[in-house]
């Protein structure tokens, strides 16, 4: 079970006075394996259990892994922070953590290791619906569904984890790895997710969102903004997905307009991986081999990105209509891309196989081209109007086409009236 420095003051220090190891006096070969405490505590002088620095909670592995991490995850208080050990904590139940201005904290993405490979309920690993709270330097295994969410909370942050689904290209893995929904201030950094059968780094319908240095690797999509504004995904690796990085606008939820993701520093490559998604839902529809897709989302940023080996395309961006998803069943939502802005990024070797889909759009193209606009434009907004414009700016070589989707024009190789700039997002929140 955890320890915590209220235990101590109610008695420990009595019951320990003797001046040995912690860990010997709770294990019967003095390991500490009854997971009472652990790595660096001890008694100090006074015989007072001592926890390691700045831990108020300190857990290890034991036969009770549920309960040990679930009480101290009750117990906690604002400005304090529960340590789990190195080792493998086995649960068959979701954890949550209600508190606010609290840390969880292991001893890394590879030493600590929660493993819901047994559960047997609750929807997902762990969820957190207290405000100001960092969960930090821990793996989280083999969740049936999530791994980690957090619903309309304040200022979330994931550092440091791991979320990882062992099976290849599974139906049973989870669907997202991280998954904070309608929250405001998250930072999702120095993270790898694996394996999810939707997204591995998912935020939705939030704002003022961090999204940087993490690998994304063998998910359908690696990393999706959906709904959600003023979001910035830096530096970040994503591949071996589907489909690299999306940022998406869908219909139905109840934040719709999402905008202003600026998406830039990113190698974004070989994301091929066959589409493994639930059927029936969206992402279940992305063909492989996509490097960025933008959907019904506009005012974003693409720029400055390493993005190469994306067998379908390199970057697409279209609206969100009917002869590609199901109807909208949302009156007020938005359908059309606008405003986005694509430039400075650097492309090798995109397109060379491309998807039945994306020769649809761009009449049996092969290569296809490196990035390609979906042509459509609202016909009850003021087509003079430059800040609706998709634009395409300072890349080389590289190739971009407006398609016509919407049957409002024509195929067309780099139109003058996608080439264009708007002004640059905001690189810090």
């Amino acid at each position: 079970m955890a320890k915590s420095a209220n235990d101590v003051g109610r008695g420990w220090g009595l019951l320990l006075a003797a001046p040995l190891l912690w860990g010997t006096a709770c294990g019967d070969d003095g390991s500490g394996a009854s997971g009472e405490t652990g790595n660096g505590s001890g008694t100090d002088e006074t015989g007072t259990v001592a926890l390691p620095e700045g831990c108020d909670f300190w857990v290890e592995p034991s036969e009770d892994d549920q309960t040990a991490v679930q009480e101290a995850l009750i117990d906690v208080q604002t400005g304090q922070t529960v340590c789990l050990s190195a080792g493998t904590f086995s649960f068959t139940r979701q954890l949550s953590l209600d508190a606010d201005g609290v840390t969880v904290t292991g001893e890394g993405g590879e030493a600590t290791i929660l493993d819901f490979s047994a559960q047997i309920s609750g929807g997902n690993g762990m969820t957190v619906s207290g405000d100001d709270v960092t969960v930090q330097d821990l793996r989280i295994l083999n969740t049936p569904g999530d791994g980690i969410r957090a619903d309309n909370v304040e200022n979330i942050s994931f550092l440091g984890m791991h979320v990882i689904w062992e099976a290849e290209q599974s139906l049973d893995a989870g669907a997202y790895g991280f998954y904070p929904v309608q929250s405001e201030g998250v930072i999702i950094r120095d993270c790898l997710v694996q394996g999810s059968r939707d997204a591995g780094v998912y935020v939705g319908q939030s704002s003022k969102i961090l999204v940087e240095n993490n690998e994304a690797r063998g998910n359908v999509a690696g990393i999706e903004i959906e709904n959600s504004t003023d979001a910035i995904v830096r530096n970040n690796w994503a591949h071996d997905n589907t489909a690299g990085i999306l940022v998406f606008n869908l219909p139905g939820l109840d934040i719709g307009d999402g905008k202003r993701a600026n998406v830039y520093g990113n190698v974004i490559e070989n994301n091929n991986v066959p589409n493994f998604g639930e059927p029936g839902t969206v992402v279940a529809l992305l063909p492989p081999g996509v490097g960025v897709i933008v959907i019904a989302a506009d005012d974003n940023e693409i720029w400055d990105n390493e993005i190469r080996g994306n067998e379908s395309v390199g970057v697409v961006s279209i609206a969100y209509i009917d002869e590609l998803f199901s109807p909208p069943d949302d009156p007020a939502f938005d359908i059309y891309d606008e405003g986005n802005w694509f430039h400075d990024n650097t492309f090798e070797a995109n397109g060379t196989a491309p998807a039945d889909l994306i020769l649809l759009i761009t009449e049996g193209a092969v290569p296809s081209p490196d990035i390609i606009l979906g042509g459509c434009t609202d016909p009850d907004k003021d087509a003079g109007d430059a800040s609706l414009a998709n634009c395409v700016s300072g890349q080389g070589d590289a190739t971009f086409v407006s398609a016509n989707l919407c049957g409002q024009g024509m195929f067309e190789e780099s139109p003058a009236a996608n080439q264009c700039e708007h002004a640059p997002l905001p690189t810090e929140l």
